[in-house]
This record gives structure tokens, sequence and C-alpha cells, in this order.
């Protein structure tokens, strides 16, 4: 569980590099060839599955309840459907553009909901297990109750 903790607090230091980087090959897929976007936008909804991947088997680890588990489960189900609406996304704006729109719109909305979605998988993670930490908790290092990673 340790090397995966690393692998995510190493994935944040670059994560500014990495977003100029992907900002940049954007703006040139958009100046030069459109279709670009696409690989783009894949190797962007690869990188939710790798972390969201992380983020559900370092939680896994720090609970044993088969419901968490569950919650778990379903929580990175919706990582997944993140990932899948982008890359449609991008897919059905650059070949269809009035069915790229609705999706987009839909996609909009799924995204306002995420905070609302994270709180209420936080909240539900808590009710089975109370002394649980939270992601973040844990990737910062602060396990409360002395307890390690």
């Amino acid at each position: 569980m340790e090397r995966d903790v690393n692998w995510i607090q190493q994935m944040r230091r670059y994560s500014v590099p990495v977003l100029i980087l992907y900002v940049t090959a954007v703006i040139v897929a958009l100046l030069l060839e459109k279709m670009w976007l696409i690989p783009i936008m894949g190797s962007v909804s690869f990188i939710i599955i790798a972390t969201g991947y992380k983020e559900m088997r370092i939680m896994w680890r720090m609970t044993e309840h088969p419901k968490a588990h569950r919650i778990l489960i379903l929580q990175y189900v919706f990582e997944l459907v993140d990932a899948f609406l982008l890359t449609t996304l991008m897919v059905t704006l650059l070949t269809a553009e009035n069915l790229g729109l609705l999706i987009g719109l839909f996609f909009g909305i799924w995204g306002a909901l995420s905070p609302i979605r994270q709180k209420w998988f936080v909240k539900k993670l808590k009710q089975v297990e109370p002394e649980l930490p939270t992601y973040e908790e844990v990737i910062e290092g602060k396990v409360p109750n002395g307890s390690s990673i």
C-alpha cells in the first residue's frame, strides 16, 4: 500500500508540468489537426482510470468491511464513467457535433454533481466504518489513531 501512496504523491508532484504539457498539446491540436484531440483525451481518460484504481486499492486496504468494499467498487465505477464520458465527448464533438453537444451537456451536469457524489461516498464509508480515514488524509500522511500506512 505504501508503494501506491508514493505513486499517487509522485503523480501529484508532477501534476503541474503534466497539465502544462496537456494544455500545450490541446492548443497545438486545435491549431493544426483537431482529430489529435481524441488520443489526447484518451490518455487523460487513462490517467483518470489509473488514479481511480489506485485510490480504490489504497482505501480497500484501509477497510475490512464487505459493504465498504462494495462502496469503493461503486466509486470506481463512477470514475470509469467519468473517463468514458470524457473520451466519448471528444470523439462525438469532433465527428457528430449535435450529438457531441448533447453528450457535453450530460458531461457538464455529471461533472457539476461530482463533489456531491464524492461527499456521498465519504458519508457512506463513514457510516460503515466511522474510524476510516479519508483518501486525502491517507495520501497526505495524516492517518488518525496512530495507524500507519
